[in-house]
């Protein structure tokens, strides 16, 4: 993408705001759409405290197709700009992820070579907040698929995790850890994690998502981008086929809906509908 004179306006102007780098970056990605590609792809200088919003976003979209649960959301304090330019790399994500071969059960994803790997910073320290909790095993489960090599086992994984734990999720943590021994008795990473989120979780998670859900609207986007904010929350729910595509054509901008109303035979698979609607917004 041609980001670099709007990079370099955006890192070296003592003038501009924050808003404003957002906005200039909103409308790069608008000039030059994001393409499908293995890692993120950034402006030529990228301020850096845009990056700790960035990561999560393409990953979360990574996520979802690999079958990881993500209720991923964008941050509320974030503006306008900041939140299309995040869905856009979150659909990135979510698009690349769409091209790699699904993972069966019991297997782990092929390394992939170091010069692949995402540079990621550790993740910020989990202290008890519910409302921080999805961010840090968003972030974790970033980690995890980055580097499945270092992290090929459940132990590394419960290691990794619990040395982010402070304040109160330490003190949920230490009767796990045998102090004589080191050991902790969580089986597996998906135990700790399930305990996790049974002590910490938003208790109206399936609710939020339902209302945002019931609530989002197509508009002017491109229907791939439609449908990776729409994938986040139904995987929340748990919809079968038949629901989901409800929803989906129910959020539809106006010529989707036109153009789906003169399929005599739609399908009733969800991935093939999509795949349609898709089409038809082209």
């Amino acid at each position: 993408m041609a980001f670099s004179a709007t990079a370099e306006d955006v890192t070296t102007s003592a003038t501009i705001t924050t808003e404003d780098a957002w906005r200039i970056l909103a409308s790069a990605i608008i000039r030059n759409a994001l393409p499908v590609a293995s890692s993120l792809t950034l402006p030529d200088a990228m301020p850096a405290s845009f990056l700790g919003s960035i990561y999560p976003a393409y990953g979360a979209g990574l996520l979802t197709t690999r079958g990881i649960p993500t209720t991923f959301q964008i941050p509320q304090v974030q503006t306008t700009a900041a939140e299309s330019v995040l869905w856009a790399y979150y659909n990135q994500g979510f698009q690349h992820g769409l091209t790699l071969p699904p993972l069966t059960q019991g297997s782990a994803p092929s390394a992939a070579p170091s010069s692949h790997v995402p540079k990621l910073n550790e993740p910020d320290n989990f202290d008890g907040t519910r409302s921080k909790l999805t961010k840090f095993t968003t972030w974790l489960a970033l980690v995890f698929s980055s580097d499945p090599t270092r992290y090929s086992n459940d132990a590394a994984k419960v290691t990794y995790a619990a040395s982010f734990l402070t304040g109160n999720a330490t003190d949920w943590f230490e009767p796990h850890l045998n102090k004589t021994t080191g050991t902790i008795d969580f089986a597996t990473y998906e135990a700790f994690s399930t305990a996790l989120k049974n002590a910490y979780n938003d208790p109206d998670a399936y609710a939020t998502a339902e209302r945002k859900l019931q609530n989002l609207r197509q508009g002017d986007r491109d229907c791939s981008a439609y449908h990776a904010e729409f994938a986040t929350y139904a995987q929340v729910l748990n919809y079968d086929d038949h629901n989901k595509i409800s929803s989906f054509s129910n959020g539809a901008n106006t010529g989707v809906k036109t153009a789906l109303s003169y399929q005599a035979s739609p399908p009733e698979n969800f991935d093939e509908f999509v795949q349609l609607c898709i089409k038809l917004n082209n």
